[in-house]
């Protein structure tokens, strides 16, 4: 009988440790699923990561932004996705002077640096360029190019690669009230791995665009 009792209380024991290591294998897994997402706080992203990033779009390329400095230095790369038959979304700041006024008191950066008459007209000038060169990516484009301008605050810049596909990604650079985007965070995201974000991000990215005027007629 007690050595019945003894095999009893064995196995019991070897039932109690298979049900913990069950439910430190379910924890763990929760944990990696929450560590797995790719946000980082970082630096803003590199012109040559910029320029690598677009050049990877096989079938959509989303991009928006207050000033879009980064992206005009990208034109060559841009017209390379769209020959290539990648549909392309622009969106960027509308120049106006009530929006550069807006900015200039609250973002701290090369473009929106001085609060003074002279520069916001620097600044206005700057976007209206920028504007224009982006403009003129549609004479390579056909029906694959779209761009807007959005007269509203734009407190994220996107770039979303092949959105819809399963292995989609976005960059989302933070614009955080005087404090410099070298310094902001920068968010990396997986469509898949960071699904709560990524919806949470392009909800706002596809409010932007819902909002912004089409500059393209």
């Amino acid at each position: 009988m007690l050595a019945l009792l003894a095999i009893d209380a064995f196995v019991d024991r070897v039932d109690a440790s298979r049900s913990i290591e069950r439910k430190l294998d379910r924890i763990h897994q929760r944990l990696s699923v929450s560590n797995s997402s790719g946000i980082k706080f970082a630096q803003r992203i590199e012109q040559e990561k910029i320029q690598d990033l677009i050049g990877s779009a096989k079938r959509t390329l989303w991009i928006a932004g207050p000033s879009n400095d980064g992206i005009v230095q990208c034109q060559d790369e841009i017209r390379a996705r769209l020959q290539r038959g990648v549909q392309v979304r622009m969106l960027m700041a509308d120049p106006t002077d009530q929006l550069i006024e807006w900015y200039g008191r609250h973002v701290v950066g090369p473009t929106f640096s001085l609060l003074d008459e002279q520069g916001r007209a620097r600044a206005k000038a700057r976007l209206e360029d920028n504007r224009d060169r982006l403009v003129g990516l549609r004479e390579v484009a056909g029906g694959n190019y779209s761009m807007r301008v959005l007269e509203r605050m734009m407190w994220f810049g996107f770039i979303i690669i092949d959105a819809g596909e399963r292995d989609a990604r976005m960059d989302v650079q933070v614009y955080m009230y005087k404090t410099s985007a070298d310094t902001a965070p920068l968010l990396r995201l997986n469509s898949e791995s960071d699904a709560k974000w990524w919806r949470i991000f392009m909800e706002q990215y596809e409010l932007y665009w819902a909002e912004a005027r089409d500059v393209l007629g």
